[in-house]
């Protein structure tokens, strides 16, 4: 009897880890499928993604390269280019305004965190598109988010692989686009600052670092000459971060 109680529970046991085994998988798979089309469209230039059902359902695109696109399921379909808005930020919001023949955009972001019922994600952004009185509420998202956000280890300046060897901890960025703020180590001294993401482009600003004394490497030349106070291209290639900078050379960054 004793033998049967104990195998009932480790039935029961391996059932159990069969379902949360099963569970974690979905997830992870929904994880990766969101990745691969977000990154399928920031590799056709789309930087923010939005949607919702108030009135109706609509979505909107944001290319700060290029073109922000309107379309709802009650007819309305706007197009205008991207610098024909006006951005404005606060520390709560940013808001993108302009004007067609038809009427007056505003496209509101507000950061908190948002869901829009029919869906499992959740979205870091809040979105109302207002076209002169009616107005349009969702969710929405930076694509970038999903693959710049985190840590990044230093593999690379140039073609040069960085030996660990010569620095007192490896390089690294640590990016929270959310708060719009970076975090990191030089090789030596841990510093901080301000960021935001433009595109397929970061502006790094007040960046500031401690002052410990170092007989190692460190690449603190290169953060304040060509990284701090500078609007700089980033791309992905191979899960890899690439920094295009000022003078034309690059930092590799992988993901740790």
């Amino acid at each position: 009897m004793r033998f049967i109680f104990v195998f009932i529970l480790v039935i029961n046991s391996a059932c159990n880890n069969a379902k949360i085994a099963t569970k974690t998988n979905n997830n992870s798979q929904e994880q990766l499928e969101a990745n691969s089309v977000s990154k399928k469209m920031l590799e056709v230039g789309i930087d923010f993604v939005a949607e919702g059902t108030e009135p109706s359902f609509w979505k909107l695109t944001i290319n700060y390269d290029d073109t922000v696109r309107f379309e709802s399921a009650d007819g309305l379909t706007l197009k205008i280019a991207f610098n024909q808005l006006k951005k404005t930020t606060s520390l709560d919001k940013i808001i993108f305004t302009g004007t067609k023949k038809e009427g007056t955009i505003v496209i509101s972001i507000f950061n908190k965190s948002c869901n829009i019922p029919t869906q499992k994600e959740v979205y870091t952004k809040e979105v109302t598109f207002l076209f002169n009185t009616i107005l349009y509420k969702g969710c929405g998202k930076f694509l970038v988010n999903d693959l710049l956000n985190g840590k990044w280890e230093l593999e690379k300046i140039g073609n040069e692989l960085i030996d660990k060897n010569y620095y007192k901890q490896m390089p690294i960025f640590i990016f929270d686009i959310n708060k719009i703020n970076l975090n990191g180590n030089d090789g030596c001294n841990n510093f901080s600052g301000e960021i935001e993401v433009i595109g397929k482009r970061i502006q790094f600003y007040n960046l500031i670092f401690d002052r410990k004394n170092c007989s190692k490497k460190s690449i603190i030349d290169i953060i304040n000459k060509k990284i701090k106070s500078q609007l700089v291209d980033f791309y992905f290639k191979n899960s890899k971060l690439y920094l295009y900078l000022i003078d034309d050379s690059i930092l590799v960054f992988k993901k740790i």
